[in-house]
């Protein structure tokens, strides 16, 4: 594929999924009584695609998230060439029992070394303040300098390609 020709879905989803895979922190944007906020979690992710991070409650971005706001999300290398990343919009949720559980064991697949950082029964059991939350991107865009030219976006289909969630 050359850089002016338009990708196929199939080539746009595998350049957002390879940048998924080779990061781990997503800037996540709210905003609130206080304002726009901006904060860096970690995540883990599926190919439907949702993302998974935990978070304290008393965090500003989750007191945010559960006043109902807006979220926006980016995702990108530290290195500046080429430029690549990804640009999301979407609903975010708290987690609780069996979504909860499904989200800690996504994490921890993705994290083993994270397994006995964190109590995850009393997660669970929501007798500390730190959950776990869902982040469904209603809109995804991808930028990647090397498959598209400098400046170039293209929209991810939302849902994975079949060979990709049978993964």
């Amino acid at each position: 594929m050359t850089r002016n020709e338009k990708p196929s879905p199939a080539n746009v989803w595998e350049t957002f999924a390879g940048l998924l895979e080779a990061n781990r922190i997503m800037t996540l944007a709210t905003a609130g009584e206080d304002g726009p906020w901006a904060t860096p979690v970690i995540y883990a992710w599926e190919p439907k695609p949702v993302f998974y991070f935990m978070s304290r409650l008393t965090t500003r971005h989750a007191r945010n998230i559960l006043a109902g706001s807006s979220v926006a999300a980016a995702i990108h290398p530290s290195e500046t060439r080429p430029l690549r990343g990804v640009q999301m919009s979407g609903d975010c949720t708290v987690l609780g029992g069996l979504a909860a559980a499904r989200a800690i064991r996504r994490y921890l697949r993705r994290f083993p070394a994270a397994r006995g950082r964190f109590p995850i029964r009393a997660v669970l059991a929501e007798s500390i303040d730190i959950r776990f939350f869902r982040f469904t991107p209603r809109a995804i865009f991808v930028l990647s300098e090397e498959h598209y030219g400098w400046s170039v976006r293209h929209p991810v289909p939302l849902g994975a390609p079949r060979e990709a969630s049978d993964s």
